[in-house]
């Protein structure tokens, strides 16, 4: 496998299942033509083929009598008979849509961005906090909800955003903070009639993330269980005022579902389909399982999901389980399969994928590259990812560990780091290095990280000369100036005890944990890549390590990706994940071989 073969993916990327549960429609992320294109299908669920309903959609919805299908097509809504025909295209915002959802066979609400005025091309006037998001850009027009039928009726107005749109009856959901501060928000699920009336639906303690209303009108949602929740406040479903997973001590909710009662919990580096109403697990956790998404319609439940080691995910039918569709399997069975274990160092996970054919009890002084997750509430799955595959296709060890911090193993195994970042988490690292060079398996060790993962990356060659080599995308390297160049950092940093920039101790301790602090230290070869358009980790980080190592006359390399956000890995346009992988390969085969 080489970075071209990026070009050939398929990634399944969502889901939903028609109201009588005979069909799932499955968007399809693939290349034609050099392009990149969103197709959507339509999956019989008792099995047959796949029907092309459209070359390009997202956040497909059938209509309640599933009659027709909804979907985004450059930023409007389109809807499409499924007996035939042709579709239409039912909004024309100036700003498009941002969600959708059926009110009944002939209207729909909307979230839409308001138009602005003239005076937006002139300045950006910014009073909030949150004028910012990664994944959402700019956030400079508020949203609010819309009736789109015969006319477009404006139901809810403000300098706020909603979110998260849902439908029940006549009632229309969605998240906000209406009459909160942005400097402390605090969103909650709010309703609004079709005469424009807006109540507040729940009070949890957290702030919600995510729901959905049951049959009969209840609101079950994702929030943690405390005000100003930290990394390792592990997010709980809720129905209504009750704690449905707060007894799992693991994270859930982890994955998009029409039905938060229809959850992923995270485990041991297994991510399970679980029924919060029965209790019963839909994937059984010795398949090693990781659900990507969940839908549910007429009783039957369909996922995105990959089974066993290196696996890409596909589209099955659970409950009892079948396989629909391959899509990701179909294209990683073109290439040799890498050799995958799953070890335990000093009480750490770790799972190693080696090159296709490799003895791993004979193998020796293998060029290997520790890769480090980001969050560092996140946590690596058995399921390797593209850049771990493409990695061990070239000949290397590609060594996933989960240190300190990481969620899948509950509250202890995350508090232990808190925010003592660079403390317990590099010395985990170590211990994992150490292991693999002490028993001869590992020889030159480079390190490898996005976001947090990329500030571990900087933190350790920081203070370490082991590493031969070390890449760095996305990485956090200053946090003092990270707090405000952030789009969360102002509320993430305090939130989670990290520090502020409005008191000497609050600084002291961000720079504490700053990898640019030890920038003098840094002998190790360094490539920086690093999104233009991220707003979780900006350039503005990447570049001042940049800045200092070339005065410091050390070897670093700086690539700047146009139009890319935080997760490059899958989201950036292809030849720019082609790019990336090719620049990557190249680094370690300088320095490793």
């Amino acid at each position: 496998m080489r970075p071209k073969d990026l070009a050939t993916d398929r990634l399944l990327t969502e889901l939903t299942v028609s109201p009588d549960g005979s069909h799932v429609a499955v968007v399809e992320r693939r290349v034609v033509a050099g392009r990149e294109r969103h197709r959507l299908l339509l999956v019989p669920t008792a099995g047959g083929r796949p029907r092309v309903l459209t070359a390009e959609a997202s956040a497909p919805s059938f209509s309640p009598s599933g009659a027709s299908i909804a979907y985004l097509y450059k930023n409007q809504v389109r809807v499409r008979p499924l007996d035939g025909g042709p579709a239409r295209t039912v909004t024309a915002f100036k700003r498009g849509v941002v969600e959708f959802a059926w009110l009944d066979e002939t209207r729909f609400a909307v979230l839409a961005p308001d138009d602005g005025s003239p005076a937006d091309d002139v300045a950006r006037v910014i009073r909030r906090l949150d004028w910012r998001e990664e994944g959402h850009g700019l956030r400079l027009h508020p949203t609010h909800v819309h009736v789109v039928g015969d006319e477009v009726t404006r139901l809810t107005a403000g300098n706020w955003w909603a979110s998260c749109l849902r439908v029940h009856g006549e009632k229309i959901g969605f998240i906000a903070d209406p009459d909160g501060d942005d400097r402390d928000p605090h969103p909650q699920v709010h309703e609004v009639t079709l005469t424009g009336e807006l109540t507040r639906r729940t009070a949890l303690d957290g702030p919600v993330v995510r729901f959905t209303y049951t049959e009969q009108g209840d609101v079950v949602a994702v929030a943690p269980p405390v005000r100003r929740p930290t990394d390792w406040d592990p997010e709980t479903v809720w129905h209504e005022t009750e704690p449905l997973t707060a007894h799992l001590d693991r994270f859930a909710g982890q994955a998009p579902t029409t039905d938060e009662r229809l959850t992923v919990v995270c485990d041991d580096g297994r991510e399970y389909a679980h029924d919060l109403r029965t209790g019963r697990d839909l994937t059984p956790r010795e398949l090693d399982p990781v659900v990507h998404a969940l839908a549910e319609g007429g009783g039957v439940v369909c996922a995105i999901v990959s089974f066993g080691g290196a696996a890409r995910p596909d589209l099955y039918r659970l409950d009892p389980l079948e396989r629909l569709m391959s899509s990701g399997s179909a294209w990683l069975a073109k290439h040799p399969a890498p050799v995958e274990r799953e070890i335990e160092v000093a009480g750490i996970q770790v799972f190693l994928t080696a090159p296709p054919g490799t003895d791993l009890d004979t193998a020796r002084g293998l060029p290997t590259v520790l890769a480090l997750h980001g969050g560092p509430a996140w946590a690596w799955p058995v399921a390797p990812d593209s850049d771990a595959l493409l990695l061990a296709s070239a000949g290397y060890l590609v060594v996933r560990p989960n240190i300190r911090g990481s969620f899948h193993r509950g509250r202890a195994w995350g508090d232990a780091l808190g925010a003592d970042w660079g403390g317990p988490d590099a010395a985990d690292c170590h211990t994992v290095v150490d292991h693999l060079t002490e028993s001869g398996l590992a020889g030159k060790v480079a390190c490898y990280g996005n976001s947090y993962g990329g500030f571990l990356v900087n933190w350790l060659i920081g203070v370490s000369d082991r590493f031969a080599a070390a890449i760095s995308q996305n990485g956090v390297t200053n946090q003092v100036s990270g707090f405000a160049a952030c789009d969360l950092g102002a509320v993430y940093d305090v939130d989670s005890g990290l520090g502020d920039t409005w008191t000497e101790e609050g600084v002291d301790r961000l720079w504490k944990i700053s990898p640019l602090r030890n920038v003098a230290g840094i002998s190790t070869p360094l490539l920086l890549l690093q999104g233009e358009q991220d707003y979780r980790c900006p350039p503005s980080d990447a570049e001042q390590m940049f800045v200092a190592l070339r005065r410091l006359r050390r070897d670093v390399e700086y690539v700047l990706y146009p139009d890319s956000g935080h997760s490059m890995t899958h989201d950036a346009r292809l030849d720019r994940r082609i790019d990336r992988s090719e620049r990557m390969l190249h680094w370690l085969n300088r320095h490793l071989r």
